[in-house]
């Protein structure tokens, strides 16, 4: 992998890894989530119009931006229902495990190969995503619901699938339209999503988060943002599925921030699980 692309991948993690750690604090995760979308469209309204009257906006490329929303609609409707009906240890990491499916769909799409090391990184970075939220080194440790664990597990496995799906055609979408205002129109279409589930919530609850997290619900706007914007950079330049193994290093970010500020618990599935996203991070450096 070129070191610019990697370069890219890994400040996109830790952007990513940052804000999902300040989401974690938020007391009322829904409303911190959905002030934040709403907030992203506002805060880069004059970057966007500079950005549109130095490369310009092909009306017709908006379309791309709509199958993105889409496909990133989808993935939130399969995560909770995942979340209803599997346990957070099991339904967080297969919901994050999109590079079970990259490689193969990266190949049938732009026929990208990877190499035996691109293998190896993927295939640790996989296991690793798949270990560092259970809570022993034992298949006692994985828990399932008894109702619905089938559909859960269903709905976490369609959410990984769709993850590798927008990111595919954020790569065939920044080859038309620049990858900051393709990532706008992409955040402005989800508002629609997020405003009626915002209306939803008590509006004491979400002024009250408002209130108490305005900073942090700013810096996720401002974030999020950056950091798919710079994911998309990176798969303007780089192979997908070394791109998707890649930004899983967010979640050593967010193992990390846990254990130093949070004080969570750094349990030997964490550590293992960490360390073979580390090894599977660096084998993509060298992979071709």
């Amino acid at each position: 992998m070129q070191e610019l692309p990697f370069l890219l991948v890994i400040l996109s993690s830790i952007a990513h890894g940052y804000w999902n750690f300040l989401l974690k604090r938020a007391e009322n995760k829904d409303a911190f989530l959905g002030l934040s979308k709403l907030a992203e469209p506002v805060i880069y309204l004059v970057p966007f119009i500079i950005a549109v009257s130095v490369w310009g906006l092909d009306p017709v490329s908006l379309w791309y931006a709509g199958v993105g929303t889409l496909l990133s609609v989808v993935n939130y409707f399969c995560l909770a229902n995942s979340y209803k009906r599997l346990d957070l240890s099991i339904a967080y990491p297969v919901s994050r495990s999109s590079t079970l499916f990259l490689p193969f769909l990266a190949y049938l799409f732009f026929q990208e190969s990877i190499d035996a090391i691109g293998w190896c990184s993927v295939i640790l970075v996989t296991v690793g995503v798949l270990v560092v939220q259970l809570k022993s080194l034992s298949f006692s440790s994985v828990s399932w619901n008894r109702q619905g664990s089938n559909s859960g597990l269903l709905f976490a496995l369609f959410a990984a699938f769709t993850v590798a799906l927008y990111t595919l055609w954020g790569k065939e979408a920044v080859r038309h339209i620049h990858p900051f205002i393709y990532m706008y129109c992409y955040t402005l279409a989800s508002c629609a999503y997020f405003l009626p589930s915002l209306r939803r919530l008590d509006r004491l609850v979400v002024k009250k988060e408002w209130q108490r997290n305005k900073w942090s619900i700013l810096t996720v706007s401002v974030l999020n943002t950056l950091s798919f914007v710079l994911m998309l950079m990176a798969l303007n330049m780089g192979k997908v599925t070394y791109v998707g193994a890649l930004r899983q290093v967010s979640l050593v970010v967010g193992v990390g921030l846990g254990w130093l500020v949070l004080r969570e618990s750094l349990t030997l599935p964490r550590v293992v699980g960490v360390s073979l996203i580390i090894v599977g991070a660096c084998l993509t450096y060298i992979a071709t």
